[in-house]
């Protein structure tokens, strides 16, 4: 399972070294620690295209599922290699896995 440890905003888009597409379909993306308050987001790149944000794939520190604990996975389709980036943090410290 590939993983990032983030300590600050990214300039680009971090690849993880995998395809999105899988068997099962899909892929999650996780997190542990604090994203600082900035957001953290997916992105896929296929051959010969963009690196581009995949809809629906935001977590943010105010994303709350219907008990009001925060949200800190989500599952993502996509094709192409994974990448992620974190924006707008304020001294984040967290590790990031997709599988």
């Amino acid at each position: 399972m590939p993983t990032k440890t983030l300590t600050a905003d990214t300039a680009a888009p971090v690849s993880l070294g995998i395809d999105a597409s899988t068997d099962v379909g899909y892929r999650v993306l996780s997190y542990s620690g604090s994203l600082g308050g900035g957001t953290l987001r997916v992105h896929t790149q296929v051959d010969g295209g963009d690196i581009v944000p995949v809809p629906n794939s935001k977590l943010v520190i105010g994303d709350v599922d219907t008990k009001g604990d925060v949200k800190q996975q989500l599952i993502f389709s996509s094709a192409g290699n994974v990448f992620i980036s974190l924006t707008g943090a304020t001294a984040p410290n967290c590790k990031v896995s997709v599988q």
